[in-house]
């Protein structure tokens, strides 16, 4: 699932649902917040997913236990996240960047702040400094399981079915007890990703590929797009679409069009970055240059809904990729050395006789 078609393109449908979601609630026109929300559950779906098949290529990386591989995910995962996201925080108090456009900046706080540069907000129950944020806590959260969860697949296929029953089961009940671990109302989201992992393992027969994008259309069109329902009141229905798009890509081929898939790759290369950057680029679009004729704002916003997430992706995210890579290879154990008149005996026995 490394290099797959289909993922590059259920991130993108994710990362554009989203962007598309607040660029028409910033330009008046409507909000159909739950078509950016949707947008977000995907992404679990997809994260998750594509986390397994990192931790099965980690298993094989010379990492000698458990504990080494799962600190090593979370060191690339570290790395990952962190360094993008802490920079766009600390870019909030120096330029007065409200959380959306429309809305008006405010200092958090100290404390809040500082939640929102260690992405716990829903921790600390802390309002995020940009809006997109709200989500980067609940993944974070989920790294820290989903090591264990692959421990529980690794071996034991079709066994991620019965733990989407239980992340269900969970999610139904914890979060109204436990406030603060509102995370598992999106367990079962996650999990779905699970599904998809283990499934692929053991998949036989194939979808048509030309019904990928119609399964992912159909799924948002039932989560129902248009409206602006708080998403805790829809979440059942998350569970069950989630779940669905889990089902469908071990068993759907991969898509074959060539221009489809190169701008889903591009798109998907650079989300990470069109995500946390599109609503700051509205505002300077939108807010900052109201006084702009209209063509030279649709520049500005065309332009830096392109461009920002590449810099941001070349200058920062892909260099500290590398870094944490270089940092989780560190933990892996340094093959042993063969004695010489060991190796010989062991290489060619039969021209000893």
């Amino acid at each position: 699932m490394r290099d797959s078609p289909n993922l590059d393109f259920l991130r993108a449908v994710a990362v554009l649902a989203v962007y598309f979601a607040h660029l028409s609630h910033a330009l008046n026109l409507y909000n159909p917040g739950s078509l950016g929300r949707f947008g977000v559950l995907i992404f679990f779906v997809h994260t998750s997913c594509v986390l397994m098949s990192s931790l099965q290529r980690l298993s094989v990386s010379g990492l000698s236990n458990d504990w080494l591989l799962t600190c090593a995910f979370w060191i690339r995962r570290f790395f990952r996240i962190y360094p993008l996201s802490i920079i766009c925080v600390l870019l909030v108090p120096v330029f007065h960047i409200p959380p959306a456009p429309h809305e008006t900046y405010v200092w958090p706080g100290t404390w809040h702040f500082l939640s929102n540069l260690a992405l716990t907000q829903s921790l600390t129950f802390s309002d995020s400094v940009l809006a997109p944020l709200w989500s980067l806590p609940l993944e974070v959260q989920m790294y820290l399981l989903l090591p264990f969860l692959y421990f529980v697949i690794r071996a034991k296929h079709y066994w991620s079915l019965g733990l989407w029953i239980v992340s269900v089961l969970v999610a139904a009940t914890v979060p109204n007890v436990i406030t603060r671990l509102s995370v598992l109302y999106f367990a079962p989201c996650f999990v779905a990703g699970l599904v998809a992992f283990d499934l692929q393992r053991t998949a036989r027969w194939k979808l048509p590929s030309w019904l990928w994008p119609i399964t992912i259309l159909l799924a948002i069109v039932l989560f129902g797009p248009l409206d602006n329902i708080h998403l805790i009141a829809k979440m059942h229905r998350a569970w069950a679409l989630s779940l669905l798009l889990g089902l469908a890509i071990p068993y759907t081929k991969e898509m074959t069009v060539s221009a489809v898939k190169k701008i889903s790759h591009w798109i998907a290369k650079y989300s990470y970055g069109i995500y946390l950057s599109h609503t700051i680029v509205f505002w300077v679009a939108i807010d900052v240059m109201h006084g702009f004729h209209v063509w030279q704002r649709a520049i500005v916003l065309l332009v830096g809904s392109v461009s920002a997430p590449i810099a941001m992706f070349h200058w920062i995210e892909d260099p500290l990729i590398k870094v944490g890579a270089w940092v989780a290879s560190s933990l892996r154990t340094p093959p042993k050395l063969v004695p010489a008149e060991t190796a010989v005996e062991s290489v060619s026995p039969v021209v000893l006789h």
